[in-house]
Protein backbone atom coordinates (compact mmCIF):
# COMPACT_ATOMS: atom_id res chain seq x y z
CA UNK A 1 0.00 0.00 0.00
CA UNK A 2 1.13 3.53 -0.73
CA UNK A 3 2.41 5.44 2.29
CA UNK A 4 1.56 8.87 0.90
CA UNK A 5 -1.89 10.31 0.25
CA UNK A 6 -1.80 11.45 -3.39
CA UNK A 7 -4.76 13.81 -2.98
CA UNK A 8 -2.86 16.35 -0.89
CA UNK A 9 0.43 16.82 0.89
CA UNK A 10 0.38 14.02 3.42
CA UNK A 11 0.61 14.64 7.15
CA UNK A 12 1.66 11.17 8.18
CA UNK A 13 1.82 10.22 11.83
CA UNK A 14 4.22 7.93 13.65
CA UNK A 15 1.66 5.13 13.29
CA UNK A 16 2.04 5.36 9.49
CA UNK A 17 5.81 4.99 9.54
CA UNK A 18 7.39 1.84 8.14
CA UNK A 19 8.85 -0.49 10.76
CA UNK A 20 12.16 0.78 12.09
CA UNK A 21 11.54 4.42 11.11
CA UNK A 22 11.45 7.45 13.38
CA UNK A 23 9.26 10.49 12.76
CA UNK A 24 10.02 14.22 12.40
CA UNK A 25 7.28 16.82 11.94
CA UNK A 26 8.82 20.31 11.68
CA UNK A 27 9.26 20.93 7.95
CA UNK A 28 5.66 21.59 6.94
CA UNK A 29 5.16 17.92 6.10
CA UNK A 30 6.23 14.69 7.70
CA UNK A 31 9.76 13.37 7.39
CA UNK A 32 10.77 9.86 8.43
CA UNK A 33 14.26 8.58 9.16
CA UNK A 34 14.50 4.99 7.91
CA UNK A 35 17.10 2.29 7.25
CA UNK A 36 18.36 2.40 3.66
CA UNK A 37 16.94 0.02 1.04
CA UNK A 38 18.63 -1.15 -2.21
CA UNK A 39 16.03 0.66 -4.32
CA UNK A 40 17.19 4.00 -2.87
CA UNK A 41 20.56 3.78 -4.63
CA UNK A 42 19.79 5.82 -7.76
CA UNK A 43 18.25 8.67 -5.77
CA UNK A 44 21.10 8.64 -3.25
CA UNK A 45 23.67 8.76 -6.03
CA UNK A 46 21.88 11.74 -7.59
CA UNK A 47 21.84 13.61 -4.27
CA UNK A 48 25.51 12.80 -3.66
CA UNK A 49 26.55 14.09 -7.09
CA UNK A 50 24.69 17.39 -6.62
CA UNK A 51 25.84 17.93 -3.02
CA UNK A 52 29.62 17.47 -3.25
CA UNK A 53 32.33 18.64 -5.68
CA UNK A 54 33.25 16.03 -8.26
CA UNK A 55 36.57 15.28 -6.53
CA UNK A 56 34.79 14.58 -3.21
CA UNK A 57 31.52 12.86 -4.17
CA UNK A 58 31.28 9.10 -3.67
CA UNK A 59 30.90 7.08 -6.85
CA UNK A 60 27.87 4.96 -7.68
CA UNK A 61 29.95 1.86 -6.94
CA UNK A 62 31.04 3.13 -3.50
CA UNK A 63 27.48 4.01 -2.53
CA UNK A 64 26.29 0.61 -3.75
CA UNK A 65 28.98 -1.06 -1.64
CA UNK A 66 27.92 0.89 1.46
CA UNK A 67 24.26 0.00 0.97
CA UNK A 68 25.07 -3.68 0.41
CA UNK A 69 27.78 -4.07 3.06
CA UNK A 70 27.05 -1.42 5.71
CA UNK A 71 23.28 -0.90 5.63
CA UNK A 72 23.19 -1.06 9.44
CA UNK A 73 25.00 2.31 9.51
CA UNK A 74 23.13 3.93 6.58
CA UNK A 75 20.04 6.04 7.37
CA UNK A 76 17.80 7.93 4.93
CA UNK A 77 15.35 10.80 5.43
CA UNK A 78 12.11 10.39 3.47
CA UNK A 79 9.28 12.85 2.78
CA UNK A 80 5.93 12.68 1.02
CA UNK A 81 5.50 14.93 -2.00
CA UNK A 82 2.38 16.29 -3.70
CA UNK A 83 0.85 13.74 -6.05
CA UNK A 84 3.31 10.95 -5.20
CA UNK A 85 2.22 7.67 -3.65
CA UNK A 86 5.61 6.83 -2.16
CA UNK A 87 7.90 9.02 -0.04
CA UNK A 88 11.05 10.41 -1.64
CA UNK A 89 14.57 10.23 -0.21
CA UNK A 90 15.48 13.81 0.75
CA UNK A 91 18.63 13.15 2.76
CA UNK A 92 20.90 10.51 4.21
CA UNK A 93 23.86 9.75 6.45
CA UNK A 94 26.16 6.84 5.67
CA UNK A 95 29.38 5.41 7.00
CA UNK A 96 31.57 2.36 7.43
CA UNK A 97 33.14 0.74 10.48
CA UNK A 98 36.82 0.26 11.22
CA UNK A 99 38.92 -1.53 13.82
CA UNK A 100 41.39 1.36 13.68
CA UNK A 101 41.31 4.01 16.37
CA UNK A 102 41.64 6.95 13.98
CA UNK A 103 40.48 8.16 10.58
CA UNK A 104 42.91 7.55 7.73
CA UNK A 105 42.49 6.90 4.02
CA UNK A 106 42.90 3.18 4.70
CA UNK A 107 40.50 3.01 7.64
CA UNK A 108 37.82 4.86 5.65
CA UNK A 109 38.28 2.82 2.47
CA UNK A 110 36.87 -0.48 3.73
CA UNK A 111 34.13 -1.75 6.03
CA UNK A 112 35.02 -3.96 8.99
CA UNK A 113 31.70 -5.11 10.50
CA UNK A 114 33.31 -5.80 13.88
CA UNK A 115 34.98 -2.39 14.03
CA UNK A 116 34.14 -0.22 17.03
CA UNK A 117 34.74 3.11 15.28
CA UNK A 118 32.17 4.38 12.77
CA UNK A 119 33.47 6.67 10.00
CA UNK A 120 30.78 8.93 8.52
CA UNK A 121 31.31 9.49 4.79
CA UNK A 122 28.31 11.54 3.67
CA UNK A 123 25.75 13.82 5.32
CA UNK A 124 23.40 15.03 2.60
CA UNK A 125 20.15 17.02 2.57
CA UNK A 126 18.27 17.95 -0.58
CA UNK A 127 19.04 21.55 -1.48
CA UNK A 128 15.51 22.88 -0.96
CA UNK A 129 15.37 21.54 2.61
CA UNK A 130 18.73 22.86 3.83
CA UNK A 131 19.11 25.35 6.69
CA UNK A 132 15.87 24.18 8.28
CA UNK A 133 17.29 21.94 10.98
CA UNK A 134 16.92 18.67 9.10
CA UNK A 135 20.64 17.82 9.03
CA UNK A 136 20.94 18.26 12.80
CA UNK A 137 17.88 16.13 13.49
CA UNK A 138 19.06 13.53 10.99
CA UNK A 139 22.49 13.28 12.65
CA UNK A 140 20.90 12.85 16.08
CA UNK A 141 18.56 10.19 14.71
CA UNK A 142 21.56 8.54 13.06
CA UNK A 143 23.51 8.37 16.32
CA UNK A 144 20.54 6.72 18.04
CA UNK A 145 20.01 4.37 15.09
CA UNK A 146 23.58 3.08 14.91
CA UNK A 147 23.74 2.54 18.66
CA UNK A 148 20.69 0.28 18.32
CA UNK A 149 21.73 -1.45 15.08
CA UNK A 150 25.42 -1.82 15.96
CA UNK A 151 25.71 -1.86 19.77
CA UNK A 152 29.43 -2.70 19.83
CA UNK A 153 30.30 0.76 18.46
CA UNK A 154 32.29 2.97 20.82
CA UNK A 155 32.52 6.15 18.78
CA UNK A 156 31.67 8.04 15.60
CA UNK A 157 34.16 10.12 13.63
CA UNK A 158 33.84 12.39 10.61
CA UNK A 159 35.87 14.93 8.70
CA UNK A 160 34.33 18.19 7.54
CA UNK A 161 35.17 21.58 6.07
CA UNK A 162 35.76 24.42 8.51
CA UNK A 163 32.45 26.15 7.75
CA UNK A 164 30.49 23.04 8.79
CA UNK A 165 32.09 22.67 12.22
CA UNK A 166 29.18 24.55 13.93
CA UNK A 167 26.63 22.18 12.37
CA UNK A 168 28.33 19.09 13.73
CA UNK A 169 28.99 20.76 17.07
CA UNK A 170 25.25 21.40 17.39
CA UNK A 171 24.57 17.74 16.59
CA UNK A 172 26.81 16.60 19.45
CA UNK A 173 30.26 16.20 17.86
CA UNK A 174 33.47 17.58 19.39
CA UNK A 175 36.29 19.08 17.33
CA UNK A 176 39.52 17.07 17.53
CA UNK A 177 41.56 19.27 15.19
CA UNK A 178 42.79 19.37 11.64
CA UNK A 179 42.73 15.99 9.89
CA UNK A 180 45.69 14.39 8.15
CA UNK A 181 43.31 13.04 5.49
CA UNK A 182 43.61 14.73 2.10
CA UNK A 183 40.47 14.53 -0.03
CA UNK A 184 39.91 17.21 -2.64
CA UNK A 185 41.62 20.59 -2.45
CA UNK A 186 40.43 21.97 0.90
CA UNK A 187 41.64 21.11 4.42
CA UNK A 188 39.47 18.88 6.61
CA UNK A 189 38.79 18.87 10.33
CA UNK A 190 38.09 15.75 12.38
CA UNK A 191 35.16 15.64 14.79
CA UNK A 192 34.10 12.93 17.21
CA UNK A 193 31.12 11.65 19.16
CA UNK A 194 31.72 9.07 21.87
CA UNK A 195 29.06 6.43 22.38
CA UNK A 196 27.99 4.67 25.55
CA UNK A 197 29.23 1.11 25.81
CA UNK A 198 26.74 -1.44 24.54
CA UNK A 199 25.96 -4.86 25.91
CA UNK A 200 28.58 -6.68 23.81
Amino acid sequence: AALCNTGHRSRMTSADAPEGCSHYEELGSSVFFCPVQPEHLDRIHSLEATSYPADEAATFEKLKFRIESASNVFLVAMQCRDGESDPAVVGYVCGTCTCSGRLTHDSMATHEPDGTLLCIHSVVVEEGLRRRGLATRMLRAYAAYVQASTPHLRGIRLICKQDLIPLYDKAGFALLGRSDVVHGKDPWFEMAMELAAGDN
